[in-house]
């Protein structure tokens, strides 16, 4: 492809993963964040923000005001810990509560979107998991509605790393299916660098939810060599030794987005760049790589 990627999307990156240190640390989330919002290399973002009513505050308006396409990432839940698909009454009211405060901060910085994922699969009671989703799904998005924000389910692989409910992409697929005409506001948030966790297809993963794409992360995994440091779904860079994703995989999934409908120059979607800074590298240095490889691949689509 001669022309140039971005006439065909927004490119952006996330703020707490080139920053990983941003989720232990808040002051060190607040003045990471505050000078990312500034990049005049992307036109979208991944990000949330610390908690602390002055950290807040401070950046509330600068976020706001960055001119950049927004995303809100429910990155500062437990997920892990307390499950969205949750059936335990009080886990499930905690959750609204926490939830009910991010999206308050996703209004407050003018986010379009909101990725947020379905937590910890329950393998003993699944059916009862994705009925209890259902019902978180519908709350949020109803939540979400007179922000103008759309949900944005991430999908995960459920044996290898993360094991969430959602989730293979036939059973996202199904979900949207059901729920989309009924609240209106909800899509997938694709990660190409979960498809290989999840054994799945890039061709065929794209190509089976591509009308309800939203929003696309771009990153690499570690899956074959389980004594990396960086196995499972940690997001390194494209192109790290052992991961799964670079410059031949790129254009595959490139080529499938284009295919799709979703790259496309009268609509210029959101293509955003997750990865952590390569080891020992620096985050300019692994932005910088990235987007090199980025071209590149775009180059041969």
């Amino acid at each position: 492809m001669d022309e140039n990627i971005r006439e065909y999307s927004k490119i952006g990156l996330v703020h707490h993963m080139l920053y990983p240190g941003s989720t232990a640390d808040p002051d060190y989330h607040a003045d990471t964040l505050e000078k990312f919002v500034a990049r005049n290399d992307i036109e979208s973002l991944d990000c949330c923000l610390p908690y602390g009513e002055d950290r807040r505050q401070r950046l509330i308006g600068k976020v706001r005001g960055c001119g950049k396409d927004i995303a809100y990432a429910l990155h500062l839940f437990p997920n892990r810990k307390i499950s969205l698909a949750s059936l335990d009454p009080q886990e499930k009211a905690i959750s609204k509560i926490v939830i009910r405060d991010q999206v308050d901060m996703a209004a407050a910085i003018k986010a379009t979107g909101f990725v947020f994922v379905s937590g910890a699969d329950l393998p003993g009671n699944r059916p009862a998991a994705r009925e209890s989703f259902k019902e978180f799904c519908r709350w949020f998005c109803g939540v979400l509605k007179p922000h103008g924000i759309t949900a944005l389910l991430e999908p995960f692989d459920r044996e290898i790393d993360k094991k969430f409910l959602y989730g293979p992409i036939s059973e996202c697929v199904e979900l949207m299916e059901e729920l989309e005409p009924e609240v209106g506001n909800i899509g997938i948030e694709l990660d190409a660098a979960h498809l290989p966790l999840m054994f799945e297809d890039f061709k065929e993963a794209i190509s089976e939810c591509g009308r309800y794409i939203k929003r696309v992360h771009l990153g690499n995994c570690i899956l074959k060599d389980k004594k990396h440091p960086l196995y499972g779904d940690m997001h390194p860079p494209f192109g790290i030794e052992g991961g799964e994703i670079d410059v031949p995989e790129l254009k595959i999934i490139l080529e499938s987005l284009l295919k799709a409908g979703y790259l496309d120059k009268s609509k210029r979607n959101p293509l955003i760049i997750e990865m952590i800074p390569f080891p020992g590298k620096s985050v300019e240095y692994t932005i910088a790589d990235s987007m090199k490889r980025l071209d590149e691949a775009w180059k041969e689509v």
